[in-house]
């Protein structure tokens, strides 16, 4: 594909010289729903197996006392930190998304990787919001450009497209100018990396691509800040980022209406902590519980029929709880006979639930030609309960719950955050990180917040 346009000096340029006085109020609004979205599933995840694996890690290694793990009192260097807060905050699967770029989850990757160079810092508010809008910015564009041929190659965007939005937002966070940014675009463009094989033995290799983006996002704007060069025209290039990791891609899609629009503006919340693209699935047996009027006993078969990237999350019988928020037929089950699908409901006990088992047994899970020519515009699930007398019922989604164009309230995702933070803060404390994360001033210093979590 032929191409005589810079983006990267393009995206570099306008990153560079955003400002918090140019950034729109909505896209500010929303730059603070998702730090405060991702400190909810951060606080969680700093509880979690996973987590204390990658703190262990970080133990080993070592590394100056500069940026704070969250959930934690330790303290370690700029790079290891945003590693152990990517896990944290990635572990659940209750972290934003991006609505278009396929797999992309920016708040637990652009935010661990600003949030510890704005703490290595000592940055105000206003800087570390700008930061947060910049990393979305990148990572959102370049994820559209790319997917969703990217993801149909194998390729997890949270561990590759990430690198770059978070090499952005920190290179806001350090002031750099045009050229810098470049270079850390370029430099971190090299370091990404992220496979969905991990879909076929749940393994933990996920948390690491949210944590290994943030982590190389950092080390990317700061060795560019040292000098450090990077390949300048790394998206666009003839052996560039673009082509490297896409059979399809859009170059113009990276610049298009740049400044005119954000990418925050496509960013949703998860009403369910399971894989995104579960989520229609999951809306429609919610809706067809509410219809079998406490019948599910005699539920003979359930088909659904939905896109591509969805279709493949067909397992039947997960044996952990990370494969079982990947499993379309388990979350279908959990919606059917318990009513949803949220944070607390991914259990041991519910993963050795007899009845949701037998029910997940009879979910057939198809990819049907017209749904998948619709995505990424649609993210249909059609779904369809034959019951054991021959009676049928069928509901569709198109566009499921937390979705931009069918959004949580702003108050919703308040009460998210208070849940999930309040498995290991006390409600004081809870309220005093909402009020700090939603009310502070843009002069004031982020260490006001660093202090309480």
């Amino acid at each position: 594909m032929s191409n005589n346009h810079r983006q990267t000096a393009e995206l570099s340029a306008f990153t560079s010289a955003l400002s918090y006085a140019r950034i729109p109020e909505p896209a500010l609004e929303r730059a603070r729903l998702c730090l405060l979205d991702y400190l909810g599933a951060a606080l969680a995840g700093s509880r979690s197996r996973e987590a204390g694996l990658a703190r262990a890690f970080v133990a080993r290694v070592g590394g100056n006392p500069q940026a704070s793990i969250i959930g934690t009192d330790l303290k370690t260097s700029v790079p290891l930190a945003a590693l152990a807060n990517g896990v944290a905050g990635h572990v659940y699967e209750v972290d934003d998304a991006h609505r278009y770029a396929t797999g992309l989850h920016p708040g637990a990757t652009v935010i661990p990787a600003v949030l510890a160079a704005a703490e290595y810092c000592d940055s105000k508010w206003g800087d570390l919001l700008t930061a947060i809008v910049a990393g979305y910015e990148v990572a959102g564009r370049v994820g559209r450009a790319i997917n969703p041929s990217h993801r149909y190659r194998g390729f997890h965007s949270t561990g590759t497209v990430a690198c770059l939005g978070a090499a952005a937002g920190v290179a806001r966070i350090l002031g750099l100018g045009a050229k810098e940014t470049a270079w850390a675009l370029g430099l971190a463009g090299s370091m990404a990396g992220g496979l969905f094989e991990f879909l076929q033995d749940g393994s933990m290799s996920k948390l690491l691509h949210a944590g290994h983006a943030a982590a190389a996002g950092v080390t990317a704007a700061l060795m560019a800040a040292e000098g450090f060069t990077g390949p300048s025209t790394v998206l666009e290039g003839k052996e560039g980022f673009c082509r490297a990791f896409a059979d399809e891609y859009n170059l113009e899609l990276l610049t298009q209406g740049l400044g005119e629009r954000f990418e925050m503006e496509n960013v949703y919340f998860k009403r369910h902590a399971a894989c995104g693209h579960s989520f229609a699935a999951i809306d429609a047996a919610l809706e067809l519980r509410r219809q079998l009027q406490g019948k599910e006993k005699e539920i003979r078969r359930v088909t659904v029929k939905t896109y591509r990237a969805a279709a493949v999350l067909d397992k039947k019988k997960p044996e952990t709880t990370r494969e079982a928020k990947f499993s379309l037929p388990f979350v279908i089950a959990l919606a059917i006979i318990k009513g949803r699908a949220g944070y607390f409901d991914f259990v041991p006990a519910n993963l050795q639930d007899q009845e949701v088992l037998a029910l997940a047994a009879k979910v057939d899970v198809s990819e049907d030609a017209e749904i998948n020519s619709t995505f990424p515009q649609k993210r249909t699930a059609v779904l369809e309960i034959e019951m054991q007398n021959g009676d049928k019922l069928a509901h569709s989604v198109d566009i499921p719950r937390g979705m931009p164009e069918n959004p949580l309230s702003k108050e919703e995702v308040v009460e998210k955050f208070k849940s999930l933070a309040g498995i290991i803060l006390s409600e004081v404390e809870v309220v005093k990180i909402a009020g700090e994360v939603l009310g502070a001033e843009n002069d004031g210093k982020v260490s006001s917040l660093l202090s309480l979590i």
